[in-house]
């Protein structure tokens, strides 16, 4: 049912989604490969009810491919089981995560009423070695100057103890800055990095950012997030449409555009094809392949810190 609405406010419907995914399928995938993908899905548009959806069901085509992997909830409670001195749980449950190669399965799971896609940091086979440490810069009711300004003030921190950064809009309110770790790390250690990262500004910008989790003690400020880091944890992936009026989606940003004149509700369905052919390169696309000296960062962050403590580098 092509043309069934399901942003109606903007009169997108359905078929304008699968459409979108196809034609970004080319500047999308490489983000995609090889990376388990959780669904949220929306079979009557955006007003509708929706749910997430880790499990490949049966009846997927035999071309799409899957990887299996144990259930967080499982993980964590044999973890807590052999913590109290027992075995492991019996049973356990493995979930079949949906991994997508081409444009046909990006459209397949949009024609499921899938709207947004979210990525794990890592790929299959080396899903203990995340490709990624993100900050979530999440402003809820603060200003979206302060976001710039916070994400500015991330990069210049990045650049000064020798770490590359790349941002992307959330599709929502806030930005995301990726840090490339090139497998070098475990995922806790991600995001020990990240806490590190995100202390630090919440010391340097305490009127702006914060990193506390409970909303109302965070004062008005930007949320500095860094939870989104950890083995199971996603982000919604570049090029994916997020389901708010205008169908925005999370876009990749060089940093000469994070600036006062930002404003991420312009990159939409209709406008982000157009803007990922004209640019020469994705500005993200490094995020894929770099692998920093992460071990000397983290003797310069802790040395500027005052000698706190940092993550072992195990690379």
């Amino acid at each position: 049912n092509a043309d069934k609405v399901w942003f109606p406010a903007d009169g997108i419907t359905k078929g304008d989604v699968v459409r979108y995914y196809r034609e970004i399928a080319p500047f999308m995938l490489p983000f995609l490969a090889d990376r388990p993908l959780v669904l949220t899905r929306y079979p009557d548009g955006i007003d509708g009810k929706s749910f997430f959806q880790k499990d490949a069901p049966e009846w997927r085509p035999a071309w799409m491919r899957t990887v299996t992997i144990r259930s967080d909830d499982e993980i964590e409670s044999t973890r807590r089981s052999r913590l109290r001195g027992g075995g492991p749980l019996a049973g356990g449950r493995d979930l079949d995560h949906f991994l997508v190669d081409d444009a046909d399965g990006l459209a397949w799971l949009a024609n499921l009423g899938t709207i947004p896609i979210h990525v794990w940091a890592s790929r299959t086979p080396a899903l203990d070695r995340p490709d990624w440490c993100v900050v979530d810069l999440d402003p809820k009711e603060a200003p979206f100057a302060h976001v710039v300004r916070i994400a500015r003030a991330l990069r210049d921190l990045c650049a000064e103890i020798g770490l590359p950064s790349y941002p992307k809009t959330t599709g929502q309110k806030g930005l995301h800055v990726l840090v490339p770790l090139g497998g070098q790390l475990t995922h806790a250690q991600a995001r020990t990095l990240g806490e590190l990262l995100a202390r630090t500004l919440e010391a340097e910008l305490p009127d702006v950012a914060t990193t506390a989790r409970a909303i109302p003690a965070r004062g008005g400020r930007v949320y500095l997030d860094f939870m989104q880091n950890g083995r199971g944890k996603t982000i919604a992936a570049p090029y994916a449409v997020r389901p708010r009026p205008g169908a925005p989606v999370s876009t990749p940003l060089r940093w000469s555009e994070v600036n006062a004149r930002l404003d991420p509700a312009r990159f939409t369905i209709r406008t982000v094809p157009a803007r990922a052919r004209r640019l020469a390169a994705d500005p993200l696309l490094p995020v894929l392949s770099e692998a920093p000296d992460l071990l000397a960062a983290l003797e310069r962050l802790r040395a500027r810190s005052g000698g706190a403590g940092a993550p072992r580098h195990s690379g």
